[in-house]
C-alpha cells in the first residue's frame, strides 16, 4: 500500500489522542514514544505533500525541516512550533519502544531531565513531551486545513 499524505494526518490525530490516554493511566514510557510517533506522523504527512520519498528516516528534526512547518513565519505560530519542537527533539527517541521504565529513567538522567523534577520523572517529562508534541500537532491541522481550503 502507497502512503497517502492524508493518512498520516488522520493517524497523527489517533495518535496524539492515545498518548494522552496512555499518560493519564500511568504508562509514561508508551505515551513518550506514542506522542514522538504523533509528531512523526504529522511531519510525514506535510513531507508528502512535497515529495514521495524520504531520506530522513525518524530524525524528527531533518523531517521537520524537510516540510513547510519549518517555514511557519506566521508570529501566532512561529515561536510555539520552534519551542514545542525544541522540546520533541530533545525528549523523544524512536528506539523508546525498546525501553523498560528504568532504562528511560536512566536516559533521562544521562541528557540532565531529572534536576528540579520532585516526584516521578517519567510522568513529569511524558507530560512534557506530551504537551510538546500536542502543540505541533495543534498547529499541523491548522496549517493543513488552510492548505486543504485553497
Amino acid at each position: 500500500m502507497g502512503w497517502q499524505s492524508e493518512d498520516y494526518y488522520k493517524a497523527s490525530l489517533e495518535r496524539i489522542q492515545e498518548a494522552y490516554f496512555l499518560h493519564k493511566n500511568g504508562y509514561n514510557v508508551v505515551s513518550m514514544y506514542i506522542s514522538g510517533l504523533a509528531v512523526e506522523c504529522m511531519l510525514r504527512a506535510f513531507r508528502l505533500l512535497k515529495r514521495r520519498t524520504f531520506d530522513e528516516r525518524h530524525d524528527l528534526w531533518l523531517l521537520w525541516k524537510s516540510t513547510d512547518l519549518a517555514n511557519v513565519h506566521s508570529e501566532l505560530y512561529h515561536d510555539r512550533l520552534h519551542s514545542a519542537m525544541g522540546v520533541v527533539g530533545i525528549l523523544w527517541r524512536n528506539d523508546y519502544r525498546f525501553r523498560s521504565k528504568h532504562a528511560l529513567q536512566s536516559f533521562l538522567k544521562k541528557i540532565g531531565r531529572v534536576r528540579g523534577i520532585k516526584g516521578d520523572l517519567l510522568k513529569y517529562n511524558s507530560l512534557k513531551l506530551y504537551n510538546a508534541a500536542a502543540e505541533v500537532i495543534r498547529i499541523g491541522v491548522n496549517r493543513w486545513h488552510r492548505l486543504n481550503k485553497k
